[in-house]
């Protein structure tokens, strides 16, 4: 899904870092008031699992590419902010060590991956947990949370490109197409993937989960992620 240099014009570069620019001010903003020393290993170590698991990659369409993406984890662990702030710092590096992705398409790589691919598999979670209780509503939110945010990224990938006239040499159906209908594959297998590391940690190390959510006010996590002091 990483989106090269020179694949976008200029104004879709401009607008994807403009939109990006306030999610990182928000972010930043939150994590200054929540993260402590307890989120620090977990981050450190989901952040560096998903540079890796990103970087096993195949072609797609026009030098794009499609893999996992880690996304639904770092938000359902971290919360939506700091899986953003995560998945910025991998995709910084891949483009700027390993030319996976571009420094001029960052913008663009960030909003797919780092706020679609983020965001929306935690509200997708936090949706499942009050339809359904338990266990059972923690896998299904986990699983379509993985599967739909993969698909939804790779949809906004297919617009960038396709609306990139000057720059791409598809249109935004072929683009759109190519791009979702890998990543449904890919999807499914994050979210089977993304339902079995969080139900594995909500059973082995609750305690992980229940760190404070570095997340905007309003999507907070219900009394299952909560201890018996009601904090999270």
């Amino acid at each position: 899904m990483h989106i090269p240099d020179g694949f976008l014009d200029i104004s879709i570069c401009i607008i994807t870092y403009l939109v990006v620019i306030i999610f990182w001010a928000l972010a930043l903003r939150k994590m200054n008031k929540v993260l402590s020393e307890k989120h620090i290993p977990l981050m450190a170590t989901l952040t560096a699992m998903f540079f890796a698991a990103q970087m096993m990659n195949y072609p797609i369409i026009g030098g794009t590419t499609a893999h996992l993406l880690g996304g639904p984890i770092l938000a359902i662990a971290l919360g939506p902010y700091a899986g953003l702030i995560s998945m910025t710092l991998i995709l910084f590096i891949q483009a700027l060590l390993f030319g996976d992705g571009g420094i001029t398409t960052l913008g663009a790589n960030v909003l797919n991956m780092g706020v679609v691919g983020v965001f929306i598999p935690y509200i997708i979670f936090l949706l499942s947990l009050k339809i359904m209780k338990g266990k059972s509503g923690i896998i299904v939110g986990a699983f379509l949370g993985g599967l739909i945010g993969d698909i939804l990224s790779a949809i906004f990938a297919g617009f960038e490109l396709g609306l990139s006239t000057l720059s791409f040499p598809y249109s935004i159906q072929v683009a759109v197409t190519a791009m979702s209908i890998h990543h449904f594959f890919i999807g499914f297998g994050e979210g089977i993937v993304t339902a079995i590391i969080i139900s594995t940690l909500f059973k082995q190390r609750p305690d992980l989960l229940r760190l404070p959510k570095i997340a905007p006010i309003g999507l907070d996590l219900p009394s299952i992620f909560k201890d018996s002091k009601g904090v999270n």
